[in-house]
């Protein structure tokens, strides 16, 4: 019923829709506003802060059913910045009061930024060097971060800070985790263009003296590391749903293309096994990270420590697998494919920085060569 609502909603807007999203450099608003009507966005909050009480599993069936229509990527990313950065950050680690005053605002609609990465830092999280500094009952926050997204339609924006200057010895010591509410006239935010994902904003991010309430702090001051994985694993499950939802929408379409488009006599394209091959690889594929993706967020929901490597796998398997199947969906459209009026070229540019945000392809290899097969660790 979950995937059967979610596929609904993202039917009822087009691929004209979310093109004018782009062409007028828009938020899309009325679906963000549909998806907050039937109360989806708090789908993993506790039942008793007025979300759904439900797990990562569901979390992600419903991800991949919003982004399998002309939705994409966009279907996935509201869900980030509703149920990850504040639902489960909140849940988990917050305090009853920051509880009952964001949770139940989430599930009627109100979007969350999250803001980690710096210029000088980038996946290297520890190395940041924005500060936030005790002043009484307040934080006082200076510094900046890079390719912060969703800001100009968020309410909060979960922000990284050092609440104590770097120890080399222990760099993720000192780090902590502060709500800023939006807007803010000490928050400078500067919109970047981009190549792809501008069904959003992407932004740089300067904080002048910018003072939050001391009761904005998430969990305990300076130990804000181990919280911020309860945030990056669920974000990772979600874009990867959300890549797979992609994919197979993408795949869908070239089939029908392949079954209909006609070039050599009667025989469709889909006939020749040029076509047809690398479309059945696609499928192959695309399953195969679908179940990496389920099992990320079982492991996710039992609270398993192998949840982070799983996601980590899911992210990086989704990926690859959708955007094979947006190669493969351009080529089998061929020169119209490569025209907006598809909506393919869109998904195309949308699925590449996948390999490089939240984690890059370099990375993920890293850990899982050090974590998993135990080999010496590289950086």
């Amino acid at each position: 019923m979950l995937c059967e609502l979610g596929a609904k909603i993202t039917s009822e807007f087009g691929d004209s829709y979310f093109q004018s999203v782009i062409d007028e450099h828009r938020h899309p608003s009325e679906y963000i506003a549909r998806v907050a009507e039937h109360e989806l966005l708090g789908l993993t909050i506790p039942q008793e802060y007025g979300g759904g009480g439900l797990d990562m599993i569901s979390a992600a069936l419903l991800t991949r059913s919003l982004c399998t229509a002309p939705a994409g990527m966009f279907g996935g990313s509201i869900m980030i910045n509703g149920a990850v950065f504040g639902g489960a950050i909140i849940a988990k680690h917050g305090t009853e009061e920051q509880k009952r005053r964001f949770l139940p605002a989430i599930q009627k609609g109100s979007l969350w930024a999250g803001a980690f990465t710096e210029a000088n830092a980038g996946s290297n999280v520890a190395n940041i060097t924005t500060r936030a500094v005790r002043d009484g009952d307040t934080y006082r926050i200076n510094g900046s971060k890079m390719y912060i997204t969703n800001v100009a339609a968020a309410d909060q924006m979960l922000v990284l800070v050092r609440t104590s200057p770097i120890d080399e010895a222990k760099k993720a010591a000192g780090i902590s985790l502060l709500v800023v509410e939006l807007p803010n006239p000490a928050v400078e935010i500067v919109p970047m263009e981009k190549m792809g994902n501008r069904h959003f904003d992407t932004n740089t991010i300067f904080f002048d003296d910018a003072v939050v309430s001391a009761d904005n702090l998430v969990g305990p001051e300076g130990g804000a590391w181990k919280a911020l994985y309860d945030v990056l694993n669920p974000e990772r499950v979600i874009i990867a749903a959300s890549a797979i939802g992609t994919g197979f929408w993408l795949l869908e379409r070239a089939v029908e293309q392949a079954k209909v488009r006609k070039v050599w006599n009667d025989t469709p394209i889909g006939a020749h096994q040029g076509v047809a091959f690398p479309l059945a690889e696609a499928k192959i594929k695309l399953e195969c990270a679908w179940l990496k993706v389920l099992e990320a967020a079982w492991l996710d929901k039992e609270g398993d420590p192998r949840a982070g490597s799983a996601a980590t796998q899911a992210k990086y398997a989704s990926f690859h697998a959708a955007s094979f199947a947006a190669d493969r969906a351009m080529q089998t459209f061929g020169g119209q494919g490569y025209m907006e009026e598809t909506g393919i070229e869109r998904h195309y540019r949308d699925l590449r920085v996948g390999r490089i945000a939240p984690v890059p392809d370099e990375l993920v290899l890293a850990y899982v060569a050090h974590h998993d097969l135990g080999l010496p660790r590289s950086y």
